[in-house]
């Protein structure tokens, strides 16, 4: 727990907590609609291990700007290098609604 908190500290960690766990059920749920209803199972359980493989290149990017700048200005950097490319890739997303995603497979 936090040492010397208070009720407000508290409500705002339990805040914090519940909105990455919301982004990230909606972040899967996103990756499996791309996919046909025969991939989906295996997206959703695939594109958060790709998330979680890329945490090593971001701190190496963060460790090679902590070298030259303030340890600060390192992660805003990190920071905003990662958010672009999250918007990036959300702007690129293929809306699927109404799409058929019953995809049938050929041999």
């Amino acid at each position: 727990m936090q040492s010397g908190g208070n009720d407000s500290q508290m409500y705002w960690i339990c805040a914090g907590l519940g909105f990455a766990t919301g982004f990230w059920a909606i972040f899967v749920t996103m990756a499996a609609e791309q996919f046909g209803t025969n991939l989906r199972a295996t997206a959703a359980t695939t594109v958060p291990n790709v998330v979680r493989g890329a945490l090593p290149l971001i701190i190496i990017l963060f460790k090679w700007l902590r070298n030259s700048m303030e340890y600060a200005t390192a992660g805003l950097i990190t920071g905003g290098i990662v958010m672009a490319i999250a918007i990036i890739a959300a702007i690129n997303a293929k809306e699927t609604f109404g799409k058929d995603l019953n995809y049938i497979e050929t041999i």
